[in-house]
């Protein structure tokens, strides 16, 4: 698997929840379903965000580290 590709799906994870949020907003819907649904979406949101973070420290040290092989 390429770093790229675990960003592009982190990424795009948290770009549905904040759509998923948005939608909470919405005038249609039911006030109990947003108390019961928002904080769920909210820690979704704050771990995919961290992972997002050390996938991204972790590319970040892949690319300072020498080739594999190299003397």
């Amino acid at each position: 698997m390429h770093i790229s590709n675990a960003q592009t799906w982190v990424g795009v994870a948290i770009t549905d929840q904040t759509t998923c949020q948005d939608a909470l907003d919405g005038p249609n819907i039911d006030a109990q379903l947003k108390e019961a649904v928002r904080p769920r979406v909210m820690d979704a949101s704050q771990a995919t965000s961290n992972a997002l973070a050390l996938i991204n420290r972790f590319a970040t040290k892949q690319e300072a580290a020498p080739p594999i092989g190299a003397p």
